[in-house]
């Protein structure tokens, strides 16, 4: 299973809102076993869809204020509520908005939402790691290979990084 729960970023105003969508594919591994005969999205993995694309709006909105590279890291989801399933060959409609981001954390409140029908719905923090600074522990490869990953995923998600 590939990790990056984002298939497109739609729209993205740094600061204020990102959209995008992570069309569900019926051929997914963890189908085989949530449920036999009524294949489900587990909640969690909606969930971490909207976490994944308010990452990217963190990280675009420190790097368009100030230049830095942060990897915005999950630290807390308050009033996640999980409404409905979201099934195989729907396509996750996710919209973020930005509630505060500061210089090493960030909040954001997420929509998940198929055919226009609210699935899930969290408010979202995040602490924020610097990666110059994490570069004096992870060394020059690591460093490189963490830049190229980020810049890889804009690529795919939008066509640019940010």
């Amino acid at each position: 299973m590939r990790f990056i729960l984002i298939d497109h970023i739609d729209s993205l105003e740094p600061g204020h809102r990102i959209t995008g969508y992570k069309q569900i594919d019926p051929n997914e591994d963890y189908f085989a076993d949530h449920f036999p005969g009524f294949p489900v999205v587990p909640g969690v993995l909606a969930l971490e869809s909207l976490a994944q694309i308010g990452g990217r709006l963190v990280e675009a909105t420190v790097r368009a204020g100030s230049g830095r590279r942060v990897l915005p890291m999950l630290a807390k989801v308050d009033q996640a509520q999980f409404r409905h399933a979201v099934r195989p060959g729907d396509r996750l409609d996710l919209v973020v908005d930005a509630e505060g981001i500061g210089s090493d954390f960030a909040a954001v409140s997420g929509v998940a939402s198929v055919g226009g029908r609210r699935v899930c719905t969290a408010k979202i923090k995040y602490v924020m790691i610097d990666v110059q600074e994490a570069s004096q522990q992870l060394g020059p490869t690591q460093t490189a290979a963490l830049h190229e990953w980020s810049d890889r995923v804009w690529r795919e998600l939008r066509g640019q990084t940010p």
